[in-house]
């Protein structure tokens, strides 16, 4: 009986299986004793190339592994000499009654051949863990799914992004896997050529499965029940290349969990995850260090080790998309005497940039690749990427989209279609952006186009911006006449309705409003929109303490309109960034700056102008701690506002005047002055005047030894500072507050509130944070 069961064993392919198994399993105890520790099957299945669960399927004898992938695990076991030969004796045994049960029983003889038409592998390819991570968890989903199951995964991205590299690379590190074999095809949806019918794939993939093409059926719905039947029980892995839509490839997925399906695609293949259950693995360009190692790979770490900010340069200049940087270290081994520094300097110039980086082969022409994708953009759709190129970046909204197209609404229907055809990637929601060279490529579309969209689109755009930023600040200062539109207004305004939506505007917009400045100010005839929005955007600039991007806006106004030849805009320019400049401490410049504006508002007789500018020489020479400098400036805009009694003006030369007096210790006449500014404030509804002659009248009272009645000026206008957003005033308010704190003896507090003061003046990177931290090293708490 047990001479029988021997047999049967011998011949038993689950019995052989398992008895591997068994056989397995005391190996790696025995090796697992020799190390002193556990084995790590994650680390095991990265040393055999192959996913974790195929290590597990060959340790529990679900899957018999192949010669290499088994000679390579008893290695790894230390499993030598004889015992080696005797477990691989028994793995071939394993095979070769598998092979004979399958002819003895009647059932379906083998395949005649077994497909491997798997292209070779894309050299140079880096990165993807966590994307390789998801698609591993396919060969899990495979192991626990029932035999009803389909396993499909979508790779997806925009043009030139890895797809075909990440699945190819995936594919032959695991199709051991799949012994069965493994299919491909490239579906051509994207090339010049014409896609490929589903049923042209079918027909070449009955054919290598041992089908005679006579005996491949015509009918597409029968052919794919073919296909169907045929890998019914195998372990076959499909790679599907290219794909347009789920259409095209369901006809040749499998039916049940055996194989998997791994289809790539530029488009958004919804259909394929909502019926099919399909995997989504997005790819976005590269992470900056894993470009940087691409381009290593190709070109060699030598060039970039000599060069390491042109590498980095480079990196940018390719949106770090793989197709570019591998076109990039093609050019640069082209020519190896050449420095990666030339490359960079070729790339630099933008309407070159695709020239560039484009090679004879269709398939690595950038220009061609970007086109697959645009050419099958429906016309409303294909319009709106066409007029991103009129859009400076970094990212739009629908609202922006909305101006673009001349609609009042923003294009979600066109923006989805975008999404799913990845041209443009919504980066944060509501916020859009294609990759850099997408960008380039619109832009290209939209100036080879019609000229008057080019340019009607790029006004609608300036207006609708301009727009936005005047209906912000007016929230930010309502008390003010809002600034007078220019032109037709745009109708796409955002939902801006109160000063925190005002201020959360701005910090979203910024980054873009420098941009539409910067390309406004060196686009004829529409200079203007350039020191129009600098002027929009001035109270938030400085309420927010951005210092640096204040003065580069307000440079910008200055130079845009020198070169229209606005005299009076270039003024009015030349005096805000007077004030920019004199928040960075550089006030030399800024008084030459404000002299020359004095000038010219002398010869263009602006009085308003004059007296905003004395107005500035107050503040940059109460900056430097130049007071008996300030004062006279001080007294000539009283002196002009006096003459037109307007009271905002009266008001700004009183607190001029107050602020001054109180630093040369005349604090009773500070006061006085203070009080009749904070009535016309208080008329006024001015809140940020009333805020900033409170924190003068609080320094008065202190030096007049009035410490209770200064602490209360200071906490008037923290709580205006605060509601107002100002944090460069608010850092100084709570810096007077811990003084006055200190004076009557509350040391934790004033500790407490010095704390608070260093942490705003840090978080605007301020100067004054070295002075208060000394502050608070001198700070004695009892």
């Amino acid at each position: 009986m047990s001479s029988d069961m021997s047999r049967q064993d011998d011949t038993d392919p689950a019995a052989l299986r398992q008895r591997l198994a068994a056989e397995l399993a005391r190996a790696v105890v025995r090796a697992e004793k020799r190390r002193g520790r556990a084995i790590d099957r994650h680390e095991l299945s990265r040393r055999l190339s192959v996913s974790p669960s195929s290590v597990y399927a060959y340790l529990n004898g679900t899957t018999l592994a192949s010669v290499r992938v088994f000679d390579e695990l008893l290695s790894a076991l230390g499993v030598t000499g004889p015992e080696a030969g005797r477990l691989s004796t028994l793995r071939d045994s394993a095979d070769t009654a598998r092979r004979l049960r399958a002819t003895r029983a009647g059932a379906a003889p083998p395949l005649p051949r077994v497909p491997h038409q798997l292209p070779l592998a894309r050299p140079g390819f880096v990165a993807r863990e966590a994307e390789i991570d998801r698609l591993d968890s396919l060969l899990e989903t495979q192991d626990a799914a029932d035999a009803r199951s389909t396993v499909v995964a979508v790779v997806e991205g925009t043009a030139g992004v890895g797809k075909t590299s990440l699945a190819l690379h995936w594919a032959r590190r695991v199709q051991d896997r799949f012994p069965d074999g493994q299919l491909h095809v490239n579906l051509r949806s994207f090339s010049s050529e014409a896609p490929m019918d589903p049923g042209e794939a079918l027909h070449g993939f009955l054919q290598a499965l041992g089908v005679a093409p006579a005996a491949v059926p015509a009918d597409q719905a029968v052919a794919s029940a073919l296909l169907r039947t045929l890998l019914a029980g195998r372990r076959m892995l499909l790679l599907l290349d290219n794909a347009r839509s789920a259409e095209q490839v369901r006809p040749l997925i499998p039916s049940d969990a055996g194989s998997v399906a791994v289809v790539t695609s530029r488009n958004r293949l919804d259909g394929l995850v909502v019926r099919e259950g399909a995997l989504r693995v997005s790819l976005d360009v590269l992470p900056r260090h894993a470009a940087r190692d691409l381009l290593e790979r190709r070109i060699g770490t030598q060039g970039p080790a000599l060069e390491p900010a042109a590498t980095d340069e480079l990196v940018d200049l390719c949106a770090r998309l793989p197709l570019a940087l591998s076109v990039a270290a093609a050019r640069a081994t082209m020519a190896p005497a050449r420095s990666i520094g030339h490359l960079v300097t070729e790339l630099r110039e933008a309407q070159a940039r695709l020239d560039v980086l484009g090679l004879q082969d269709a398939d690595l022409d950038l220009r061609t690749v970007f086109q697959g994708s645009y050419a099958l953009l429906p016309p409303a759709a294909a319009r709106l990427f066409r007029l991103l190129g009129c859009h400076p970046g970094p990212d739009v909204d629908g609202l922006a989209c909305a101006a673009l197209m001349d609609e009042r609404t923003p294009p979600r229907v066109l923006l989805d279609t975008l999404s799913a055809t990845h041209l443009v990637e919504e980066q944060t929601p509501g916020r859009f952006a294609p990759h850099d060279l997408l960008w380039l490529y619109a832009k290209e579309l939209t100036e080879l186009g019609p000229a008057e969209e080019h340019r009607a689109g790029t006004e609608r755009l300036f207006r609708h911006y301009l727009d936005s930023a005047r209906l912000a600040d007016h929230h930010l200062e309502p008390w003010r006449p809002p600034l007078t539109p220019a032109g037709r207004r745009t109708g796409t305004e955002p939902p801006v309705s109160d000063h925190v939506q005002a201020m959360a505007w701005f910090e979203a917009e910024l980054a873009t409003l420098q941009n539409v400045m910067t390309l406004a100010a060196v686009t004829d005839s529409f200079e203007a929109y350039a020191w129009e929005l600098a002027r929009a955007c001035a109270v938030y600039l400085r309420r927010s303490g951005r210092r640096v991007q204040r003065a580069s806006v307000h440079s910008l106004a200055r130079e845009a309109a020198s070169r229209a030849g606005n005299r009076l805009a270039w003024a009015t320019g030349t005096r805000q960034f007077a004030d920019a400049l004199s928040r960075l401490h550089r006030t030399e410049e800024a008084l030459d700056l404000l002299f020359a504006a004095l000038r010219e508002c002398h010869r263009l007789e602006d009085r308003e102008g004059t007296r905003e500018v004395r107005l500035s020489l107050v503040r940059v020479y109460a900056s430097r701690g130049d007071h008996r400098r300030a004062l006279p400036h001080a007294r000539l805009a009283l002196a002009m506002a006096e003459q037109t009694r307007e009271p905002l003006a009266l008001a700004e030369g009183l607190t001029a005047l107050a602020q001054q007096q109180e630093q040369l210790n005349h604090h009773a006449v500070a006061l006085e002055h203070g009080r009749r500014a904070l009535d016309l404030y208080t008329e006024l509804d001015h809140l940020d005047g009333r805020a900033g002659i409170l924190l003068s009248m609080g320094r008065a009272e202190q030096g007049l030894g009035r410490h209770a009645e200064a602490i209360g000026h200071y906490e008037s206008s923290l709580a205006l500072d605060r509601l107002l957003g100002d944090r460069y005033r608010e850092a100084h308010a709570l810096n007077h507050l811990a003084d006055a704190r200190a004076e009557l003896g509350h040391h934790q507090d004033a500790r407490r509130l010095l704390d608070e003061a260093l942490a705003l003046f840090d978080e605007l990177r301020h100067p004054d944070a070295a002075r208060v931290r000394a502050q608070l090293r001198r700070t004695h708490v009892p």
